[in-house]
């Protein structure tokens, strides 16, 4: 067997290269200032190897929630760890996904997972089936308590792919998942996928119709979901408009589902790609506010490659002019954001430091605050990584620490590993949201 470390806790003396540049107020602070670790291997239960990593902090305990796909005996397995100490130690895996049932998951097509508004936790996950297909399964669990047996939540007569799923809670406590569906396959555009839905009001032991949100959408960028103060649902996914043109769209519902408004473009950045590019759009609601990040790059004239930020103050009906919240920082992808108990808003994804190797340095994961003005903090790289670094996942507990988690390939097959950070109150380095983006 395999002697992979699946779970990596690393130790590090400093924060990590990326420093603030000077703001002209004595002097810099990083943003996130990450704590020294040790190596925990977890390779005696057996894991050959681990990917794709999904973070959670569940607010009342403060416990870190770990899920990941664990390579078991030649078959995927769903596993889930859990930290009572801050990440200091983490607890052995429990296996969600049924005992010989294979999980479907590569970079952003990869499980989810949220807590319920109780005592309960809940996963969303695609499972392979006879025949090259997937069937898009859930399951649900009271914490500390054994996980029921997953179901499969689409409505459909006839076998279709489904890929790129999320899972989110509303603040009611309605739970709702978004996922590209292919049972349109007939009646739209060659090349394209269909966004559907599907909620439960009786905390997931059952699942509603499947609606459909939109048409002709690009077939493998994960779309997302968020909630508003007053029980609004946005849904976002990347749509293949006119020409071509792959940028990002929201819409949202206000009777929890059911039907949807016209479609916002969030931003012309008129990304003209023959192919999909694997990467999606995420929200984030803080307080009336809702921000949105994704990747693009750009038409190559007007608008540059790089992480985008933007945010609508009017439920999503528009948005203000996207910033690049990448920065300086070179070949970004895969954003994701995270929340705080205390409204602070965390943005994590990857990228290549612009100074080391002439900017061809294994990709790392940077983490950026946003503050409640907008402003961005420059982006803070997270210590640990010995390779490149996939699919970083983040997630904020309370007093402002924070966590990350990342995905490396190795000699030996895929790694996940871990880190953790506490953040100062006030970003350095302000970069208004207002700015527009850098001509290239």
């Amino acid at each position: 067997m395999k002697q992979i470390t699946l779970l990596a806790i690393v130790a590090l003396a400093g924060w990590g290269c990326s420093q603030a540049p000077a703001t002209g107020q004595g002097e810099d602070e990083p943003a996130f200032r990450f704590a020294p670790k040790t190596m925990t291997p977890l390779a005696q239960f057996g894991v050959e190897n681990a990917r794709d990593p999904r973070l959670a902090v569940r607010a009342a305990s403060g416990s870190v929630y770990l899920l990941a796909v664990h390579q078991l005996q030649g078959l995927a397995r769903l596993g889930l760890m859990r930290s009572n100490d801050g990440g200091d130690s983490f607890s052995p895996p429990t296996y969600i996904s049924a005992a010989g049932a294979n999980v479907s998951s590569h970079g952003e097509n990869s499980p989810t997972f949220a807590f319920g508004r109780g005592r309960e936790q809940y996963v969303l996950f695609e499972q392979r089936v006879p025949g090259g297909s997937t069937d898009l399964m859930f399951a649900r669990a009271p914490i500390g308590q054994r996980w029921k047996k997953p179901y499969k939540i689409t409505d459909k007569k006839k076998p279709s792919a489904n890929v790129f799923s999320s899972l989110a809670v509303s603040p009611r406590g309605s739970i709702h998942a978004v996922w590209l569906d292919q049972r349109d396959r007939a009646k739209i555009p060659p090349g394209t996928a269909s966004v559907y839905v599907a909620s439960s009001f009786d905390r997931g032991k059952t699942f509603g119709p499947n609606v459909s949100v939109a048409e002709g959408v690009c077939p493998c960028c994960r779309p997302s979901l968020s909630f508003g103060p007053k029980g609004e649902m946005y849904v976002s996914w990347r749509h293949v408009f006119e020409g071509n043109e792959r940028d990002i769209a929201v819409v949202v519902s206000t009777d929890r589902g059911k039907t949807f408004s016209e479609t916002t473009r969030v931003s012309h950045d008129r990304w003209k790609v023959q192919g999909c590019p694997h990467s999606g759009a995420e929200m984030a609601q803080r307080g009336s506010r809702l921000y949105t990040t994704w990747y693009s790059d750009g038409d190559g004239k007007e608008t540059a490659a790089g992480v985008r930020l933007a945010y609508s103050d009017d439920g999503a009906k528009t948005f203000s002019p996207p910033v690049m919240a990448s920065q300086k920082i070179l070949d970004t992808n895969h954003p994701r954001l995270s929340l705080a108990p205390d409204g602070r808003l965390a943005l994590v994804f990857q990228g290549r430091d612009p100074v080391k190797n002439d900017g061809w340095s294994p990709t790392g994961a940077y983490v950026v605050d946003i503050a409640e003005d907008g402003s961005l903090s420059a982006p803070v790289a997270v210590p640990g990584h010995t390779r490149t670094v996939s699919y970083p996942s983040v997630a904020y507990g309370s007093v402002g620490r924070l966590f990350v988690a990342w995905s490396e390939e190795g000699p030996d097959g895929r790694t996940v590993y871990f880190n953790r950070a506490r953040g100062d109150r006030v970003p350095v380095s302000k970069v208004p949201v207002s700015t527009t983006l850098p001509i290239r």
